[in-house]
């Protein structure tokens, strides 16, 4: 117990004093979607302080229920639409499912100071509806005891002064039906429908361990078959004293903000620039996304919570789903990935988020799985971001810092396999895979077995950072002495001592998939982990890794292959899933045995590529693309996963760190300007055509990769082009689309 201790210790613990290696993303605004438990908008008056002021709409049918907007679980809130930029972000509010009656509340961020709240309250039934709207505002973080702010109110606005915030916060509302209440309550959801009959109290007690400070506008009548929508604005005044609204009261206030708003909306609009766009950055041509997509993209934009702490210093970070709002490695490796295809700067930043400079004594931020998949990631978001030498010589050796830490002694067995079970019961991911599962209570027994999946995923990793050193050495050429030359050395002698450990002890003929490795007491392979009746307990999805790392010989990869595209193997209408449905330990109600993810088919498809299989690579993103579609347009959520015997979703709802990939397989597809290829291709240069209608791309190859077949999808404006060439020892230049 002691050494896991310690081993965490070095992972997670800062080095005190370690100034200007900042964690936090930002890029990000001082207001946003930082609330841990509500779907709103948030201010962050002080970064440095891990206090916030929230804001959130709580719609209800007037006199009957209230829905509050719950982050924490299924809450009839759906994250609806959110711009690139992050300044428009719009929520589904379900009063009646599905679509009956609704409100789509959308806080545009127009300025430092000021948000503008726009509900569009909508009633799709044949009946008159009466609701309610309230705009709940509390403090976040700092002094449990110093909840209660300075209540300052009139006809149509209420303002607030908290302790410890110097901003103070003035909301304003153009309705006339309208009261101020007081709810002294940690958990809004808990308090609010409890009171909902409480027609007569402006001051609501319940456990007193918070505060929030609402308006109550009602009722709001809305006729059948049509929508009204009402404006609401929240102003910031910026270390000042709670101030009342400007002159000519609150409705004049709101009106001129409306009248200007509508000027720069109508603006933007000539120039084909929508200020609330569904489009990601660069389409050629104006068009919507695909619901599922812009659910996702908007889910991922929302999935962000403040504070988080890294090396004693609040961040603002993406996190998978705000039910885990905690550093999580591996799953932000695909948030950075996707999210390069939103906001390429963004997608850095995440990426970047997780590594450590040499001032830092952890190696990287680490939680979870210890997949480096900010290194599998890196390349496609480098060339996201245009190719800027300066950004990948800072980002090189802060990956290669993570891979020497999990590719150290500390991790690496005498036969060449990476054994991480004391940094995390988890090897990939998938927490109930059958041999990790059953291993996880034998921790003796544990302790002496490897995946594959650990090694395997390294010696990508090693060959990926190979490609990038090489490039850079290249760019260095003239120097007497490049740094990289050493670094290329040290990965071609990873890669041969880690494809060794492979190859030499893993391979199964039986089942044709790779096993785990057993070891005796001085670490020396001794047979492959096997259930008691004697089978490969790896059947599944470790057990094709190899493949990912590029070390198979032909027949090994053609088996693999099998496994893979074989109905009722790993493939299924949904995908790839987890475990071969023929093995003994397959199972229907698992979290990954029995289910579709993402994560891997995403690293799958990126191999395909790799070994000029672009059909093969298609099939997974279209399936993939096809399942996603269909469930979101009829639950508006984004699941963790799809379940094999319904093809539904499932888990956690506002889900977006490893169901992210959508967004990158759509991009590869259907966005004109993306360029994708295999692990083993590496864009160095992109010049595309002003309209997308053609690209000049300048590649560099794996050198492991010489003289065979990889694939490149480029996207244009006419659709994507899928072509197949030899990759060579030198750099190639190619125009698309071909002649």
């Amino acid at each position: 117990m002691r050494r896991i201790f310690i081993i965490l210790l070095a992972v997670l613990l800062p080095l005190s004093g370690a100034g200007g290696a900042s964690h936090d993303i930002k890029s990000l605004q001082n207001w946003g979607p930082y609330s841990k438990e509500y779907f709103g908008i948030s201010h962050i008056d002080d970064i440095r302080s891990g206090i916030q002021v929230e804001f959130c709409l709580v719609p209800g049918v007037y006199r009957r229920n209230v829905k509050v907007p719950c982050a924490l679980f299924e809450s009839d809130v759906h994250p609806w639409k959110v711009s690139p930029d992050m300044k428009h972000i719009t929520y589904r509010q379900e009063i009646e499912w599905k679509d009956k009656v609704y409100v789509d509340a959308t806080y545009h961020i127009l300025d430092e100071g000021r948000v503008l709240l726009e509900a569009r309250c909508v009633n799709n039934t044949d009946l008159t509806q009466n609701i309610s709207l309230q705009l709940a505002v509390r403090k976040a973080g700092g002094n449990p005891e110093q909840w209660t702010p300075e209540l300052r109110q009139g006809d149509g606005w209420f303002s607030l002064r908290y302790p410890e915030v110097q901003s103070s916060y003035t909301v304003l509302w153009d309705y006339p039906l309208s009261e101020v209440r007081q709810w002294r309550c940690e958990k809004l959801e808990q308090l609010m429908p409890r009171k909902v009959h409480d027609h007569v109290y402006k001051d609501l007690k319940g456990d007193r361990k918070g505060h929030y400070t609402a308006n109550f506008l009602r009722p709001v009548v809305l006729q059948p078959q049509k929508d009204t929508t009402l404006w609401q604005l929240i102003l910031c005044s910026g270390g000042q004293k709670a101030a009342n609204p400007p002159a000519g009261g609150a409705q004049t206030a709101i009106r001129q903000v409306l009248t200007d708003f509508a000027c720069t909306k109508k603006d933007a609009s000539k120039s084909g620039n929508l200020l609330i766009s569904s489009e990601l950055p660069d389409t050629a041509q104006t068009q919507e996304l695909p619901q599922g997509v812009q659910l996702l993209q908007a889910t991922l934009l929302t999935n962000v919570v403040y504070p988080i702490d890294a090396f004693g210093e609040p961040i603002r970070h993406f996190c998978p789903g705000k039910n885990w709002n905690s550093l999580y490695t591996w799953d932000c490796g695909f948030i950075g990935w996707a999210m390069s295809e939103i906001d390429p700067a963004r997608g850095y930043e995440i990426l970047r988020q997780y590594t450590t400079a040499p001032e830092e004594e952890a190696p990287f931020v680490h939680h979870g799985t210890p997949l480096a998949t900010q290194i599998l990631a890196a390349p496609d978001v480098w060339e996201r971001g245009g190719c800027d030498e300066a950004q990948l010589r800072e980002i090189y050796p802060r990956l290669k810092r993570f891979y020497d830490y999990m590719t150290g002694p500390r991790f690496r067995k005498p036969s060449g396999l990476l054994e991480t079970w004391n940094l995390f019961y988890n090897s990939g991911g998938w927490d109930d895979y059958p041999p990790q599962w059953t291993l996880r209570p034998q921790k003796e027994l544990r302790s002496s077995t490897t995946p594959m999946v650990s090694t395997a995923y390294y010696i990508r990793c090693a060959k990926i950072l190979r490609l990038m050193a090489a490039h850079l050495e290249r760019a260095d050429k003239g120097c007497r002495r490049s740094p990289f030359s050493a670094d290329i050395k040290q990965f071609d002698a990873d890669i041969e001592a880690l494809s060794k450990g492979i190859l030499d002890s893993a391979w199964d003929e039986e089942t044709g998939y790779f096993g785990y490795v057993e070891h005796d007491a001085d670490g020396r392979p001794a047979g492959l982990y096997r259930t008691p009746e004697g089978v490969n307990f790896n059947m599944g999805l470790d057990g094709v890794t190899p493949l990912v790392a590029g070390i198979t010989d032909s027949r090994q990869k053609d088996a693999l292959m099998a496994h893979i595209f074989t109905e009722g193997h790993l493939w299924s209408p949904c995908g790839i899933t987890a475990v071969d449905r023929r093995a003994p330990y397959y199972r229907i109600d698992g979290y990954w045995n029995g289910t579709v993810w993402m994560p891997h088919q995403m690293i799958l498809w990126k191999t395909m590529l790799d070994l000029g299989e672009p059909e093969k690579a298609r099939l997974i993103a279209q399936t993939a693309l096809g399942n996603w579609e269909r469930e979101c347009r009829d639950s508006y959520n984004c699941y963790e996963h799809f379940m094999l015997a319904t093809g539904r979703g499932g888990g956690w709802s506002n889900f977006s760190g490893l169901s992210s990939p959508i967004i990158n397989w759509w991009c590869a597809y259907n966005k004109p300007g993306t360029v994708s290829t295999g692990f083993g291709t590496l864009v160095t240069g992109a010049e595309w055509a002003q309209d997308k209608s053609s690209v000049k791309l300048t590649l560099e190859f794996d050198k492991d990769l010489a003289g065979k077949d990889v694939a490149i999808i480029a996207c244009l404006s006419g659709g994507p082009e899928e072509i197949i060439l030899k990759a060579g020892k030198k750099p190639k230049t190619i125009l698309l689309p071909t002649l």
